[in-house]
C-alpha cells in the first residue's frame, strides 16, 4: 500500500510589519495556505508608515508609477468605504512649476488622463479660482482632484487585524540580529528566538540593506534623513486649503484639519544615515526657515504659528522608483525598498505585486514587475535620473 504524504506547508517570513509588510502577507494570506510570519523590531506600524503624513495622490513622471498609484487609491477608497474609523479626506494636489516647464506639467497630465484620473492643467487665473490665497506670478500647475489622506495608524489597524483573522502570525519587539542561508532556506536569528523560513521577504524599508548585509548582498538604496514642520496658518485661510507641491520654491505642503505639515522636496544626498548606528534628530533651524519658504507662495502664512516638527527618514533608488523584485542571487529572497517617501500610497499594488513574485504566480502586470526590478540597475543604459522628485519628467 502506498502511502502518500502531504506536503508541510511552506514558511514565508516577512521582516517588517509596514504597510508593505502587511499588505503583502494579507494577500498572500487570502490565496494560499503558506505560514506567514511577521518579524518587527519595534511595534506594529512604528516604523515610515507611522511616521507618514497618509497622502494618497497620483501625481507621478511615469505611466507605471501613476498606474500603481491610481489603482492603489482605489482600493485605498474602498477600505475607507468599508471601515467606520477610516475617511479618506479629498483635499487636491496643486503641482506648481515655472511657466516656462508647462510642457512637462501637460505631458504628465496627459499620461495622468489617460489612466481615467481626475486631473487637470492650470495656469494663474484659473489657480486663483481653486486657492484665491496663492501667489501666482509666472507659474503653471496640475491639479490632481481626487488626491488626499488617511490616517495612516487607522489603515495599519486594519491591515493588521485582516492578517490575524487569516492566520497570518506577527511577531513585535523580534529584532532580527543574523540570517544563514542553507540549501535555498533561511536560518533567522532574532532577540526573540530563532526562525526558519522557505522564503524571506525583506520589507524594512530604510534598514533594508542593514538586513541584506547579512547575507554579503547590497541594494543601490539610499536611506535619507527629512525634516518635517507644523504651523497652524492664520484664521480664515484654511477654508480653501490644498496640498501643494511647488516647484519654484521647492516645498511640499500637506493640509490637515488644524495645521499644514511642511517638507522640503529637494533631497539632501548628504544627509545619508545608518539607522543601525545614527539617531536622526530634527533640525530646530527649519521651523523658521520652511515657514519662510511657504510665505513666499501662499499669501499671509508668515503670520502662522509654529507647531514644532519631527526628523525622520526615507529610502531613496537612484531613479526615484521602488524596487520590488525577487533577488536573484539569493534564492527565495525578496525586498522592496527605495520607495523615497512614496510606499505608503501604493501599499495595495505594492502587496500584490510582490504576493505574486513570492508565489511565483503568473503576473497580473508584467510590465510593472519588470519596471520595478532591481536589475534595472545593472543595464548600461539607466532610466533618466531624477536629481529632486518623481513629479515631473523634464
Amino acid at each position: 500500500m502506498n502511502i502518500i504524504k502531504k506536503a508541510a506547508k511552506q514558511r514565508i517570513i516577512i521582516i517588517g510589519a509596514g504597510s508593505t509588510g502587511l499588505a503583502t502577507a494579507l494577500e498572500i494570506a487570502k490565496v494560499d495556505d503558506s505560514e506567514v510570519i511577521i518579524l518587527e523590531k519595534n511595534y506594529v506600524g512604528s516604523g515610515q508608515t507611522g511616521q507618514c503624513c497618509g497622502f494618497v495622490r497620483t501625481f507621478y513622471n511615469s505611466k507605471e508609477m501613476i498606474f500603481s498609484a491610481h489603482e492603489s487609491m482605489k482600493q485605498i477608497q474602498k477600505i475607507c468605504a468599508m471601515e467606520p474609523n477610516l475617511k479618506y479626506v479629498k483635499k487636491g494636489l496643486l503641482v506648481i512649476d515655472y511657466l516656462k516647464n508647462k510642457d512637462a506639467i501637460k505631458n504628465n497630465i496627459k499620461l495622468m488622463q489617460q489612466e481615467g484620473i481626475n486631473v487637470r492643467y492650470l495656469e494663474e487665473l484659473e489657480i486663483n479660482e481653486i486657492y484665491p490665497n496663492i501667489k501666482i506670478n509666472g507659474i503653471c500647475a496640475g491639479f490632481d482632484e481626487d488626491a488626499g489622506y488617511v490616517n495612516p495608524q487607522i489603515v495599519i489597524n486594519y491591515l493588521e487585524r485582516e492578517c490575524k483573522k487569516l492566520g497570518v502570525k506577527i511577531f513585535e519587539k523580534t529584532k532580527v540580529v543574523d540570517i544563514k542561508t542553507k540549501n535555498g532556506q533561511f536560518n533567522i536569528k532574532t532577540t526573540n528566538g530563532n526562525f526558519k523560513a522557505d522564503k524571506l521577504f525583506n520589507a524594512t524599508a530604510g534598514y533594508t540593506n542593514n538586513i541584506n548585509k547579512m547575507m554579503n548582498f547590497n541594494l543601490p538604496i539610499k536611506t535619507i534623513k527629512i525634516n518635517n514642520t507644523f504651523y497652524r496658518l492664520p484664521l480664515g485661510l484654511n477654508k480653501c486649503l490644498i496640498a501643494i507641491a511647488d516647484f519654484v520654491n521647492h516645498f511640499y505642503v500637506i493640509p490637515h484639519k488644524d495645521f499644514i505639515d511642511v517638507s522640503s522636496i529637494v533631497l539632501d544626498l548628504k544627509q545619508e544615515v545608518d539607522l543601525e548606528k545614527d539617531k536622526v534628530i530634527f533640525n530646530q533651524d527649519v521651523i523658521d526657515c520652511y515657514l519662510e519658504i511657504v510665505s513666499k507662495r501662499i499669501k499671509g502664512s508668515e503670520k502662522s504659528a509654529t507647531l514644532g516638527g519631527f526628523s525622520s527618514h526615507i529610502d531613496i533608488s537612484p531613479d526615484y522608483y521602488p524596487i520590488l523584485s525577487k533577488i536573484d542571487e539569493i534564492p527565495n529572497y525578496y525586498c522592496a525598498a527605495g520607495f523615497s517617501g512614496t510606499g505608503f500610497k501604493h501599499f495595495p499594488m505594492i502587496g500584490k505585486l510582490m504576493k505574486e513574485i513570492i508565489l511565483d504566480e503568473k503576473y497580473t502586470y508584467p510590465e510593472l514587475v519588470s519596471f520595478f526590478r532591481y536589475n534595472r540597475f545593472k543595464k548600461k543604459q539607466l532610466r533618466k535620473n531624477i536629481s529632486d522628485s518623481y513629479f515631473i519628467n523634464k
